[in-house]
């Protein structure tokens, strides 16, 4: 019932134009509405109409007041009323009076929205409420916009409203939207409601264009988040120059002129950042050269608001309805071109800007009074940035999942060209990734080398075939790198059946390696025998000393590498293991620096000298690695060994020999005593004095 109500008052406002004084009476009777502590409801009914008179509410109440121009239906503007055959102009002031009749005499409220553009509200001869300054002579009349309420007691359910109203520089004039009237906490609620929802429009729009904003700034390479955040930013000061909670009501005294400034500049603007949005999501659809021209269009709008008076540009608003709707109209056909060719996303623009640009005709069409409807861009203003964002946040989503799947893709190429170049390497040369590695990087380290090699490789591969080769390389060196990884090293190199082994923290942590990788090829070798297999021994080699890590090569081909005679002195060591029939052989220099460490056992070999060296350097056999019973027996003939050796330097080889048997007989495990006497009897039976 209470919808027919409404929809009956509307449909007369529709048909109702002019109507004489003597044709009806200013009298409205409300009794049979249902009011209660939730219910408003829009007066939607004829008013007299006094043209260009303030008439004392007095004399309208007693019967007195002079003869109305006519009976109007409100509301409306008075520019759509037709005075002596030509209609109103928009400069000038009226005053406008209903008798309204009420249920009863209980405590009433009315929500008063925009009047233009100056009016003073009187109720039963008090004045209730008021917005800028009402004056006959319009230069000295003050304009304003504000939303407000007023409460107020019938007497003998009669409520006489009068509205003195003035305007001097909008282009329109009069009520241009119905006044709600219901029960005081109903009014309240109303109020609230509206305040409530304009907040959280203001609220959700503004965070919505911000986080769009802050989106840009972080990838200014994609501008369609900024487009779309200004867009939003428009919006924002659009509510608060026309929302219930204007800037007017929250600032007393806010220049009205700024203020429609607001209203209509920025709507302009706009338009602007609304196809530039547009044109950056469907760049191909929606062309730049063809928004050049509604783009001009909307700043010099823009432009015109700034700078000339609110008498004058507000006049243009006919001509921007036109642009936009010519604008929107635009966008439209270019969306659904980009829905035929099938582009990302395409629905969700389509849904939310459909709804916008209804909501935007439907404003336009109401402001002229041509639907009898409410104004609804903002709540569509709401939906369409709601679904823009859903659908930005849904190509972010699809951007982030391509950068996702690229950056694990990358991440696993990286980690397989670490595979080549390991990333301790790249650590080096300060480097966060293989990526960074440019021809030339090099730095100079302190480091220890380690050699390891299989002894008698290629006897045993002539026994394979190519492809069990590999696959025992393989095998033996899964069970090794491990070993040098958990020892604070990488392998820089691997050389047919060797390995080259970097260790930067301490020559300790090479020689733990090696004594590790002994025990493990002794592990391997059990499993070997079990499946027929011949074992295998290594012999390693370890030195100690200042290297220069780099990438050589050239423009289509490059690789790290160690340049140093700390290299060619590990791999000379690792070769005299081949001699000495020993495993693992280290240098003076790794000798000095771990010598006094406990649990460590050493004994001297030899000395060498590097080709292109002049000073020999002191070779030390390791013999930490062996089991604590043939430790026990090196340990006993370690004095009879290094006397050997003495006779051997001096070459007193009959005497060395000597001791190097007595030696094999208490230690026959000592493969160095066992190559002295094999090296010293070859030497006798070829003739060796």
């Amino acid at each position: 019932m209470k919808q027919w109500i409404c929809f009956s008052v509307t449909i007369a406002a529709l048909l109702f134009f002019t109507i004489p004084a003597s044709g009806i009476e200013a009298v409205y009777d409300m009794r049979t509405i249902p009011f209660d502590n939730s219910f408003t409801y829009k007066i939607k009914s004829h008013w007299l109409f006094w043209w260009n008179e303030l008439v004392d509410p007095a004399l309208i109440e007693k019967g007195t007041a002079p003869a109305p121009t006519a009976s109007v239906m409100m509301p409306q503007h008075w520019t759509e009323y037709v005075l002596d055959g030509k209609k109103l102009p928009p400069k000038g002031y009226a005053t406008y009076a209903i008798k309204l009749v009420l249920p009863d005499n209980a405590i009433y409220g009315m929500y008063l929205d925009h009047m233009v553009t100056a009016y003073r509200l009187f109720i039963n001869g008090v004045e209730v409420a008021s917005n800028g300054k009402v004056s006959k002579d319009l230069s000295k009349m003050k304009n304003e916009f504000r939303h407000q309420t007023v409460y107020f007691a019938p007497k003998d359910n009669i409520a006489w409203c009068v509205l003195h109203i003035s305007n001097r520089d909008y282009r329109t004039a009069g009520m241009w939207q119905p006044i709600v009237i219901g029960k005081a906490r109903a009014i309240l609620s109303h109020y609230n409601s509206i305040i409530i929802r304009d907040l959280f429009l203001f609220g959700a729009i503004l965070i919505i264009g911000l986080y769009n904003i802050a989106l840009f700034i972080f990838r200014t390479k994609d501008r369609a988040p900024l487009w779309f955040g200004l867009f939003c930013l428009t919006v924002c000061a659009r509510i608060l120059a026309t929302g219930s909670t204007t800037i007017s009501n929250m600032f007393q005294g806010f220049p009205w002129e700024l203020q429609i400034k607001m209203e209509l500049g920025v709507f302009y603007l706009g338009g602007l950042f609304f196809g530039m949005f547009f044109h950056e999501v469907y760049p191909l659809e929606i062309k730049i050269k063809h928004l050049r021209f509604f783009n001009a269009v909307f700043i010099i709008l823009t432009l015109l608001a700034i700078i000339t008076p609110v008498s004058f540009f507000n006049r243009l608003v006919p001509l921007m309805q036109i642009a936009v709707l010519s604008g929107l109209t635009y966008v439209l056909v270019c969306l659904i071109m980009a829905a035929k060719r099938k582009r990302l996303h395409i629905n969700y623009f389509i849904a939310g800007f459909v709804l916008f640009m209804l909501a935007a005709i439907n404003d336009i069409l109401y402001a002229r009074n041509i639907l009898p409807t409410m104004y609804v861009l903002p709540i569509g203003l709401f939906i369409f940035i709601f679904t823009q964002a859903i659908a930005i946040a849904r190509i972010f989503s699809f951007s982030f999942l391509q950068v996702e799947h690229l950056s694990t893709h990358l991440s696993n190429l990286n980690q397989s060209l670490e595979r080549f170049v390991p990333h301790e390497f790249l650590a080096f040369l300060q480097k966060q990734s293989i990526l960074d590695v440019r021809l030339g990087d090099q730095t100079l380290k302190d480091i220890t080398i380690l050699f390891a090699d299989i002894r008698s490789f290629t006897t045993l591969s002539e026994n394979m075939t190519p492809e069990e080769t590999f696959k025992f390389l393989n095998s033996y060196l899964n069970r090794i790198g491990p070993i040098i990884r958990s020892h604070n090293g990488f392998i820089d190199k691997y050389i047919g059946d060797g390995i080259m082994a970097l260790f930067p923290q301490s020559p300790k942590d090479a020689i733990d390696a090696a004594i590790a990788m002994v025990k493990r090829i002794h592990e391997y070798n059990h499993e070997r025998i079990v499946y027929g297999l011949q074992p295998i021994s290594i012999g390693i080699g370890i030195h100690t000393g200042s290297a220069i890590l780099g990438i050589i090569g050239e423009t289509m081909r490059i690789e790290s590498t160690v340049i140093s005679d700390t290299v060619n002195l590990s791999s000379r060591i690792e070769s005299l293991t081949k001699h000495f029939h020993t495993t693992i052989l280290i240098s003076g220099d790794v000798y000095q620096q771990v010598k006094d460490i406990p649990g460590y056992y050493f004994r001297y070999i030899s000395k060498v000298i590097v080709k292109g060296k002049s000073k020999p350097t002191k070779i030390y056999e390791v013999l930490s690695m062996y089991p604590e019973e043939a430790y026990d027996l090196f340990l006993s003939t370690a004095e009879q060994f290094q006397k050997a050796l003495a006779l051997y330097n001096k070459k007193r080889y009959d005497d060395a020999i000597v001791l190097f048997k007595e030696i094999l007989t208490i230690n026959p495990h000592d493969m160095i005593a066992k190559n002295f006497v094999d090296d010293l009897d070859g030497e006798k039976n070829t003739g060796r004095d």
